[in-house]
């Protein structure tokens, strides 16, 4: 149920300086923050992943939140301004972890993959088209503990396919048939220990690719997996891409036209932007501060200047911290560091009050909350200039 409805709260900004590279020469500055609390929901426990989607297609966006702690997700039907129904409680696996987001039978309605960490299992959640999901009932076992899912389609046959991480240096690939069901898991060694993993066409030939964090032992940055658009997949070198890699994310950092990559570290409790520099070729630039223990991170034009910012999600200090981006590769600093509920984990961006400006929900494990963030309507300005983040190949 609705626990509170915030408005018009002004939230704390306190710049958070712990390893990150500052000026000498220039004073540090505060930019005003971008977000305000709308809105707090109650989840079921230990709330983590989090996605939103126009679900119920009524043309406003929901959110469903995986519920590691009570084996279940919450579905939360969007009003269009900027709150929400009270959840409605769906049954997964144990210990749901990452869930990816597309429509697995092909009737125009998107559906959910849950991943569910205890159990190693993945379960089709398919869109009852009546504002809920049902379980298809076919109980998916990737592979020893899986961590991560994204769907894209990687052969290129108009249906999405999903691939997950597993712990023990391996990815599986699951082909799509389009009615809900895949094909038995196929296994993609790779270089490291997999966390996050996510899509894109990295040399823009057409076909899609994977890109993997790694993490643990072994090798540690980002691998890419370059599609050959049969479902197949040559398996490229590593790249540095920061210590002990958790999430990451596409980004066009420089506004060159290439996709390039983030990650979060949670043992640097920095952010590592990874520059694209085409014909599969990549650079890594300096590790920048992002708060403690960040965890998940997303990518949009928070400030509406036609460049893409991060925002990240710090857990141990409570804060989402937004970074600017200038567009040339670099970003600023200090970030703008909002204050949420305890241990802040999944987020989700959308313009949840229709308002034109984009907005961020964000799972708060640790009080069993998701916060609603909105935009606030005007493009932030700097106090004062503040000092450019360096950047180094």
């Amino acid at each position: 149920m609705k626990r509170f409805v915030l408005y018009s709260i002004a939230l704390v900004l306190i710049p958070l300086l712990a390893g990150c590279p500052q000026s000498n020469s220039e004073p540090r500055k505060r930019m005003p923050p971008l977000f305000m609390i709308h809105a707090v929901y109650d989840t079921g426990k230990e709330p983590s992943y989090l996605v939103t989607d126009d679900f119920d297609a009524d043309g406003h966006l929901d959110l469903v939140v995986l519920n590691s702690g009570e084996h279940n997700l919450s579905y939360l039907k969007g009003k269009g301004d900027g709150t929400f129904q009270d959840g409605i409680v769906i049954k997964t696996g144990a210990d749901p972890i990452a869930t990816a987001v597309a429509d697995f039978n092909n009737d125009k309605l998107k559906d959910l993959a849950i991943l569910n960490y205890q159990d190693g299992t993945l379960h089709i959640l398919l869109n009852s088209g009546g504002g809920s999901f049902r379980n298809t009932g076919h109980v998916i076992k990737p592979g020893r503990i899986p961590i991560n899912i994204t769907s894209d389609d990687f052969n290129a046959d108009g249906l999405p396919d999903l691939m997950v991480s597993l712990r023990f240096h391996k990815v599986v690939y699951l082909q799509g048939k389009g009615n809900g069901v895949f094909e038995e898991p196929v296994e993609i060694a790779v270089r490291g220990q997999p966390t996050g993993v996510i899509s894109g066409d990295y040399n823009e030939d057409g076909f899609r690719d994977l890109a993997v964090a790694l993490a643990g032992s072994g090798n540690v940055g980002v691998q890419i997996l370059w599609g050959k658009g049969d479902g197949t997949f040559d398996r490229g070198k590593h790249f540095r891409g920061g210590g002990q890699p958790l999430t990451i994310a596409n980004i066009d950092a420089n506004n060159d036209g290439h996709t390039d990559l983030v990650t979060s570290s949670n043992s640097l409790h920095a952010l590592t932007v990874i520059m694209n520099d085409g014909d599969k070729a990549f650079h890594t630039l300096q590790d920048f501060a992002a708060g403690e223990f960040p965890k998940f991170i997303v990518t949009a034009d928070f400030s509406g200047d036609g460049n893409t910012d991060l925002a990240v999600s710090n857990a141990t200090n409570d804060t989402i911290s937004v970074t600017l981006g200038r567009g040339d590769g670099t970003f600023t600093y200090p970030p703008v560091v909002h204050y949420v509920d305890q241990y802040p984990q999944g987020m989700a961006v959308g313009d949840f009050n229709e308002d034109g400006y984009l907005d961020l929900a964000v799972s708060c494990r640790d009080q069993n909350l998701v916060t609603i963030m909105i935009k606030q309507g005007h493009t932030p300005q700097p106090m004062a200039e503040p000092p450019v983040q360096k950047t180094s190949g």
